[in-house]
């Protein structure tokens, strides 16, 4: 088996074989394994580079909400305004797990704080500092399952993914950031 390559290429071959690992096993079926002979390496070598199973799993968690984070930092930097900045970020979202649909099946086995649902909490908090904190956490909860639920249907093709219905979702996540 083929274990040339650099240590952080194999490390990241891990990873990615890991996600969809996840997504076809789901945690409690995941399989070092599976994910050595997907990266046509020996299944020895996983332990090379993650102590354990869990540390491959935290690593791709990791991972994926990392790549999420550098999209929504991209997306804090253009928008300023914290209404305008939540909607797009929402918005962002939606493409990201649309574009990755594996990405987004794992960071939902994740018992975990989501990259999103920490940038809502932060945001709702400047788009409305005089609510009554009760309130907030509505707010917040809505427009996440909105960009929850629209990457859902997106995906699944309940939804058609066309500028229409992504106007559309756009519209209802503006909608409940209105005062």
């Amino acid at each position: 088996m083929d274990e040339e390559l650099g240590s952080a290429s194999v490390r990241e071959q891990l990873i990615k074989a890991g996600i969809a690992e996840l997504e076809a096993h789901g945690i409690a079926d995941f399989s070092l394994r599976r994910v050595a002979a997907a990266c046509n390496i020996s299944c020895a070598a996983p332990y090379k580079h993650f102590k354990s199973k869990e540390m491959l799993i935290d690593a791709i968690f990791d991972y994926i909400k990392s790549q999420l984070n550098l999209l929504l930092d991209q997306v804090a930097a253009v928008y300023r305004e914290p209404k305008i900045c939540l909607t797009e970020s929402c918005m962002a979202y939606i493409r990201f797990c649309i574009a990755n649909p594996h990405f987004r099946a794992v960071l939902m086995l994740s018992g975990k704080n989501l990259p999103l649902a920490e940038r809502v909490k932060k945001l709702i908090l400047l788009c409305f500092p005089d609510m009554e904190e009760k309130e907030r956490e509505d707010r917040g909860y809505v427009v996440r399952c909105i960009a929850y639920g629209a990457a859902l249907l997106l995906e699944s093709g309940e939804l058609d993914y066309i500028e229409p219905v992504m106007k559309r979702i756009k519209e209802n996540i503006m909608r409940e950031l209105e005062e």
